[in-house]
């Protein structure tokens, strides 16, 4: 509707509608989730993360309506009609742009429960948005460098064990845990940088997935793999979004049910031979990310079985420094 403005007023409207929009309603999701550990019944601590939730739908369902004011957004999303879920999910997807978090927001809706994301601890400090993602119970994690680990042991492990604890309340309160199993945003540079045997896609990292798949797994209604591309707006999309240039979405929804899951759930951390078998699988499964990206959506020559990224395939890295 917006999106024949030029691009720097509508980045400057976009800018000024989400922030209002962030500042309504969060000061309400804090004064609930200041409450809530004050309420003696459990059920009227339910009532109060249920508001919150209702609270957050509602936030992003008009962060989503600005976007389609200013933008013309054309989605393509392939096997929606595979998702309504009402209990706790796991979403892996791959990560190329923050827009990946609103536009998962818009694909899914209200067809699955409040969705949370594992974020970096610094991200608290954020004016609002830090106190909102921490109202809302959002898990935040401490990323610590190997430098830090060989001064202090003691770090070791403590981002498990909060992925672990963040895993455990999906449990008792119905959340979509988002998982980017990449660890970092897409970008042609980091591709080549690692020698990515994929040419759409960063190798994935096996920990967080496997611990949050090894912790809840056989509780969750699904996990699903989610696989996601901006044809027209590779490199900056989140920028492109904000100046209403934004045009095409694609996205492939696969829903793995619990059966086909339970194999996939172990000691990641203990097991060598799970290890071994969970993360082939995992590559098998970016494999086929990347296969699908090149056939629907970048519609790539097929690569022959010489090329160099099937030569790196073999030599991917394992995830060792991760927590």
């Amino acid at each position: 509707m917006l999106s024949f403005l030029p691009a720097p007023l509508l980045l400057i409207i976009n800018l000024l509608l989400i922030s209002i929009n962030t500042l309504i309603f969060s000061l309400p999701i804090f004064i609930i989730a200041i409450l809530r550990p004050l309420l003696p019944f459990a059920a009227a601590q339910r009532v109060c993360e249920s508001g919150n939730n209702l609270i957050y739908h509602i936030w992003t369902d008009i962060n989503c309506l600005i976007m389609h004011l200013t933008n013309r957004l054309e989605l393509h999303i392939e096997g929606l009609e595979q998702v309504n879920i009402a209990r706790s999910c796991i979403i892996v997807s791959n990560h190329i742009s923050w827009t990946d978090i609103v536009m998962i927001g818009r694909i899914f809706g209200h067809r699955i429960p409040i969705t949370k994301f594992f974020m970096k601890h610094s991200l608290i400090y954020i004016p609002v948005i830090g106190l909102v993602c921490f109202g809302l119970g959002m898990p935040f994690l401490r990323r610590y460098s190997r430098q830090q680990l060989l001064k202090n042991p003691k770090l070791k492990g403590k981002d498990i064990a909060s992925t672990k604890k963040a895993c455990r309340r999906l449990v008792h309160e119905p959340s979509s845990l988002v998982n980017f199993a990449e660890g970092t945003r897409f970008t042609p540079a980091k591709r080549d940088a690692v020698k990515s045997p994929y040419r759409h896609l960063m190798p994935p990292k096996a920990t967080s997935l496997a611990i949050a798949l090894g912790q809840i797994g056989t509780q969750v209604e699904c996990l699903i793999n989610l696989t996601l591309a901006y044809p027209e707006n590779p490199h900056k999309p989140f920028i492109a979004l904000l100046k209403g240039r934004m045009t095409k979405v694609y996205a492939h929804i696969e829903v793995i049910d619990k059966e086909a899951l339970a194999p996939h759930c172990g000691d990641y951390l203990n097991d060598k031979q799970f290890k071994h078998d969970f993360t082939l699988w995992l590559r098998d499964l970016w494999q086929q990310k990347d296969e699908l990206l090149s056939r629907e959506v970048y519609h790539d020559a097929p690569q022959s079985l010489a090329s160099p990224q099937h030569e790196a395939k073999a030599t991917i890295p394992t995830d060792k420094k991760e927590p």
